[in-house]
This record gives structure tokens, sequence and C-alpha cells, in this order.
């Protein structure tokens, strides 16, 4: 059977295939016993079930089959299944265009754990197309970045980052990624750049900003500088133990 919820080499070509039935008791029993599984954390075997039961449907690609394939991408996600996952979050694309681009970047940090960023850039670049300063665009591109910078494609991820900013995409967390990796290059003065970029927009993440920009100028040897850094934290953000150490080795410099 070549239908899309059914695992085949061939290209998914259509969103309503008519699926081989063979009751319509059977399909809900298997897809009750795989939640079943899941709850008793055995993925595997409930991605498994799941696709049982979309082999049992008899309709078309509908409510059901939707639900049984989110179950199923969750299942697989979770049993570490990344390469069954990202073919299922594929499928929710073709099938749920509704929530496509949720999908899409879904099946983006399926690639990245199952150490493909290529194919994750693939994915990132539609989501940027069509809606470049969204949600799942921009958790993905943070993603992407991270995974670019594990793999020591330091170069990659700052044109990434770059890339992103330039084209008006703004939150702390991608100031804050674009500063580590100026920072893991040695760049000091556009690591900082990025840092007081970020905390002008004023969000959630100026605490790390700050920790950043302390950073910085601890590397760079203005220690006056990060001291006056982690007390602004401290007045923003309350005293922690790390925060009360490292001032208390600033003091001594």
């Amino acid at each position: 059977m070549n239908g899309l919820i059914y695992r085949t080499a061939a290209p998914v070509l259509a969103a309503a295939l008519l699926l081989a039935g063979c009751g319509s008791g059977e399909k809900y029993e298997l897809r009750e016993d795989a939640i079943a599984q899941m709850e008793r954390g055995d993925y595997a075997m409930a991605a498994a079930t799941f696709d049982k039961a979309l082999q049992s449907s008899d309709g078309f690609v509908g409510e059901f089959e939707l639900d049984v394939l989110k179950y199923r991408a969750e299942a697989e996600y979770l049993s570490g299944d990344y390469e069954a996952a990202a073919e299922t979050y594929g499928i929710l694309c073709q099938v749920d265009e509704k929530d496509a681009d949720r999908y899409r970047g879904l099946r983006g940090t399926m690639y990245i754990l199952n150490g493909q960023p290529d194919e994750a850039a693939s994915e990132y670049e539609a989501l940027r197309e069509k809606d470049p300063d969204g949600e799942d665009t921009q958790t993905l591109l943070l993603a992407l970045g991270k995974a670019l910078e594990e793999a020591g494609r330091h170069e990659e991820a700052a044109e990434l980052f770059e890339e992103a900013m330039n084209s008006g995409m703004k939150n702390g967390e991608l100031y804050h990624r674009a500063a580590l990796t100026a920072m893991d290059a040695g760049d000091a003065d556009k690591a900082m750049e990025y840092i007081n970029e970020g905390l002008d927009l004023g969000d959630e993440s100026g605490a790390q900003l700050l920790i950043d920009k302390a950073a910085v100028l601890e590397q760079e040897q203005d220690f006056s500088g990060a001291l006056s850094a982690l007390e602004d934290y401290e007045r923003r953000y309350g005293r922690t133990e790390e925060t009360e150490k490292e001032i208390a080795f600033l003091k001594t410099r």
C-alpha cells in the first residue's frame, strides 16, 4: 500500500489518498494500546502499534489519521528514532497544511538530533522564506546555529546568525548565541556589539546577556567593567551563588 501514512521510498504526492481498511473498531483499539505503551515508556513498541493503527484505517486521511501521525512522531522521537520522526513530520507537513510550519520546524529539529544539520538547514530556509520572523523559524534557527557550533562549523553559524539579524530577526537569545560564536572566534568587539544590541531589546534574555557581557569584559581584562556588569545583574535579577563568587573574585583584581 502506497498511502501517505505508510513508509515508502516514493515521494509524498497528495494529502488525501485512500487507505486500505480492515475495520473501524480495530484502529481505535490499536491507538489506545499504543497510548498505553507510551505511558509505560515503551516508545518503540508504541510507534509500531500506532503504525498498525494507521494500516487499519478505513478512510481518507482525516482527524483520526492526523491524530495518530502526531502520536507516532512523538513516540519515534522519544524512542530515539529521529530519522523516523523526521519522516513522519514530513508527512504531517503534507497532510496538515494549517500547521505545516510547526511540523517543518519539528522535522528540522529531528534532523539536528540525528546529526544532519545540512538537512535541517533546508527546513530552516523554507521556513525563513515563508515567515522570516516566525516563532518556528526562530526556534529552528537557534537550534541549527548551536548544532553548527558544536560541529566546529563556527563560521557557518556566525553567517547564519548575522544573516538572520540583517533580515530583521530580533530576540535576545539570538544575540546571545551570536555573541558566544564571536567570543569563540576571539572577536570580543563583535561579541560586545551583539550583547549591547540584545540588551537594548529589553526582553527576557537580558539576564544571560549581562553574564555574557561580564565574561567578555573579564576576558579582555577589563575587571572593573566586568564587576559593573555583574553588579547590574544583581540589581535587576537578584544575587546567585555564582555571581556572588565572581563578584568577590573581581573585587580582588
